[in-house]
């Protein structure tokens, strides 16, 4: 065992392992700094990446929120809680939960504002639902950010029978979405 006396250290030498390819003794390091100290974002942070290329995405949510929670304006840990909470609706999609696939949908629209897929994939879960007006300022905010990758999708989902809706012009669709998103 690893007599390292602060945290610091010790995601140190996590991170020298992660970087030779070592992810199981980095993870042994972390989980070591976690029984002896206090939560550390540091730690938190490297556990969710390790649990995130591990395919743990449950766990990997779990520490890059506890990390945020102490240093919630860290860029590089948002990009990750994005990121895990993106693979987490996609497992909850599969799973049919859709309540679920929502809830990490907002959660990687809240980390990652400007994730367009994310939110034209919250604006079709919404959709399913029956929240066409939530759904359409979802796809209002994915046009303004990225309107030649999303209109196709947008359009597509939007004219699904039973829970769309339907433009006759496309200029009166592009106008919709910009009203929704202001």
């Amino acid at each position: 065992m690893n007599t390292t006396s602060s945290p610091e250290a010790l995601v140190a030498l996590a991170v020298e392992r992660v970087n030779a390819g070592q992810r199981e003794p980095a993870r042994r390091l972390c989980e070591q700094a976690q029984a002896a100290f206090p939560p550390h974002p540091g730690v938190l942070q490297l556990l969710a990446l390790l649990n995130l290329q591990d395919g743990r995405i449950t766990e990997a949510a779990h520490h890059a929120e506890a990390s945020l929670a102490l240093r919630a304006a860290h860029t590089p840990t948002q990009q990750l809680a994005g990121e895990a909470f993106f693979q987490l609706s996609l497992q909850r999609h599969e799973a049919n939960d859709r309540d679920g696939e929502i809830e990490a949908l907002q959660q990687v629209v809240k980390w990652m504002p400007q994730r367009a897929e994310a939110l034209v994939n919250l604006g079709i879960a919404l959709q399913e639902q029956g929240c066409i007006d939530e759904a359409l300022t979802a796809y209002g905010r994915a046009w303004r950010l990225r309107p030649e990758e999303t209109f196709g999708r947008i359009a597509h989902a939007l004219a699904t029978p039973g829970s769309g809706r339907m433009w006759l012009k496309l200029d009166d669709l592009r106008a919709a979405l910009a009203d929704a998103s202001a």
